[in-house]
């Protein structure tokens, strides 16, 4: 392919992100992004930066290159959502300028109409319309990129490109945990592309399979946990692995058909074979087989690479190893890969049997393009404020307890308590154990000065699972109902569940502090603020404590 030509696609794919993606910028902060941006202080000086390497971060993450990314941004944004959105497009033109370089590697006949579905599937807004999760479109580049360096290494016989790639795939893992899945995809691309070298590369997979040991340990080292998630959510191992089949099958669906895309979908354990399980290992089945049996007997490489490509980056999602979030559009974002791909070749097979198939193609990708894009536009729209993005999630996914929870958290920032207390009820009508709806409703409850009733819904939260947040508010309440011994004890237990967060700090100092436990009170206020400096509220409590010392 021309040089000039290469320019003017990816000219091209830029412009497209840009026409795509536009009506994100008039979209303010909304779902998590007040969480990982807007109150997360660690990212607001670049003094932070080394702690982000040795220190676990807001969410309990271990992503350090992210953060440097997110400390200067802000350092040249601040608060102005234009330049987040602005670093969410860019990144996704950057990442399908490599995809469409990989394309012309694997498949050149269709590498730019391929990357331009890439580009416009609408399953992307869930990385490209949310600023949070835009950040992760970092670690996300580096593993295209690795994965470009490394069939560049085996096209060209080149050393120094298997060099480049094992650089940048240290650079991705320590900016997402999904540039785990490049260990994988070398092999997967070997086995496909390269069979006969696969056994004069396991010294290239073993420097891969070290690195990454190497970066496991650090991480371990820093969060004390193997997954994204302390504890598992999903049951015992049989439950989570036919929760997860039923899971992969309706990613494939959504997939296929993006229409009604949501940030909270019901997941529903499964314990045993039923008629979901046994449907979604049938489809999983038939796809796996005939991925092989394409390969193996009829020479389709492309096919089995898209297949294996699209469950391999899956993996880290599956809930083997824990993780918050069962289900999400974000997780498919680099397994769409695969699917486009797919579905590239298959296109381009079915019509190369028609007389004018240029043309059949040319009309068919054209249709489709204008049906992503349009899709994402309007998606995009979706993300504009909270309440709209989560009654979205509630409509499409009536039977969801997390999206009613969610909506009752946007109602309650809004202060419109009655719509609130209304969503934390269906939560939890619809799953007695979702223990953030009782939390939520019972700090609702404190939060209107019904003490009593809040006591109860917390400690139904934590009767279910403990959490720092459930024993700091029920510490508050029992101080509001005169129980201060009751009150002490709930919020040392929130320290001590959590030690490196501040709030706790910060509560048990003042109420230390109207107890006359000056000195106390003193110390515990500097480790709040020592854990988090830019907390005005714990140096207001301070001051005036010095003031009444003077």
């Amino acid at each position: 392919m021309k040089l000039k030509k290469k320019h003017f696609h990816i000219i091209l794919i830029f412009l497209f992100s840009f026409l795509i993606y536009m009506n994100t910028f008039s979209n303010g902060f909304v779902f998590d992004d007040e969480f990982f941006i807007v109150n997360n202080f660690e990212i607001r000086s670049l003094k932070n930066i080394p702690s982000f390497f040795v220190e676990s971060s807001v969410g309990n993450l271990y992503r350090p290159i992210r953060g440097v990314l997110y400390s200067f941004t802000y350092l040249i944004w601040k608060l102005n959502p234009f330049g987040w959105h602005l670093n969410a497009i860019l990144f996704h033109a950057i990442i399908t300028v490599v995809v469409y370089l990989i394309l012309v590697e694997i498949l050149p006949k269709y590498a730019f109409f391929t990357s331009l579905l890439f580009l416009a599937h609408p399953i992307h807004t869930a990385r490209v319309a949310n600023m949070t999760a835009g950040f992760d479109l970092l670690g996300i580049f580096f593993l295209f990129l690795a994965f470009y360096n490394y069939i560049i290494f085996r096209a060209r016989n080149e050393k120094k490109f298997l060099f480049y790639s094992l650089v940048i795939f240290v650079l991705g893992l320590f900016s997402s945990e999904e540039a785990i899945s490049l260990l994988f995809l070398v092999i997967l691309y070997d086995i496909c592309f390269f069979k006969d070298k696969i056994k004069k590369s396991f010294k290239a997979y073993s420097i891969y399979f070290i690195l990454f040991v190497f970066y496991f340990l650090i991480r371990y080292s820093v969060l004390r946990q193997v997954g994204r998630a302390g504890v598992y959510f999903l049951g015992d191992i049989q439950t989570r692995i036919l929760s997860t089949l039923v899971i992969f099958s309706r990613y494939i669906l959504i997939i296929l058909f993006p229409f009604k895309l949501t940030v909270d979908y019901n997941v529903v354990p499964y314990d045993h074979f039923s008629l979901p399980v046994v449907a979604s290992v049938l489809l999983l089945s038939i796809i796996i087989f005939l991925g092989v049996w394409l390969f193996r007997f009829k020479g389709h490489k492309i096919v089995c690479f898209a297949i294996g490509w699209f469950f391999v980056v899956l993996l880290p999602f599956s809930n083997l190893l824990p993780v918050n979030s069962f289900m999400n559009d974000r997780y498919l974002y680099v397994a769409s890969f695969g699917f486009i791909v797919l579905l590239a070749y298959l296109g381009g097979m079915f019509f190369n049997r028609f007389k004018d198939s240029k043309k059949i193609a040319s009309l068919v990708f054209i249709s489709i393009f204008i049906c992503y894009s349009g899709f994402s536009v309007v998606r995009n729209s979706e993300w504009d404020s909270d309440i709209l993005l989560l009654s979205m999630a509630v409509q499409r996914q009536p039977k969801s307890s997390i999206a009613y929870n969610d909506l009752g958290m946007a109602y309650q920032e809004n202060q419109d308590y009655d719509f609130a207390f209304l969503e934390y009820q269906e939560a939890i009508n619809l799953n007695k154990n979702n223990h953030v709806a009782w939390l939520n409703k019972g700090t609702l409850l404190g939060e209107v000065g019904n003490y009593s009733s809040a006591v109860y819904y917390i400690d139904r939260s934590l009767s279910i699972r403990e959490s720092y947040k459930g024993y700091n508010n029920l510490g508050l309440i029992y101080y509001n109902l005169g129980d201060v011994e009751n009150s002490i004890i709930y919020l040392i237990k929130a320290i001590e569940f959590n030690p490196f967060l501040s709030k706790a700090y910060m509560d048990l100092g003042v109420v230390y502090a109207q107890e006359g436990r000056l000195d106390e009170a003193i110390d515990l206020l500097n480790k709040a603020l020592q854990i988090n400096p830019n907390n005005k509220d714990v140096q207001y409590n301070l001051d005036i404590l010095y003031s009444r010392l003077i």
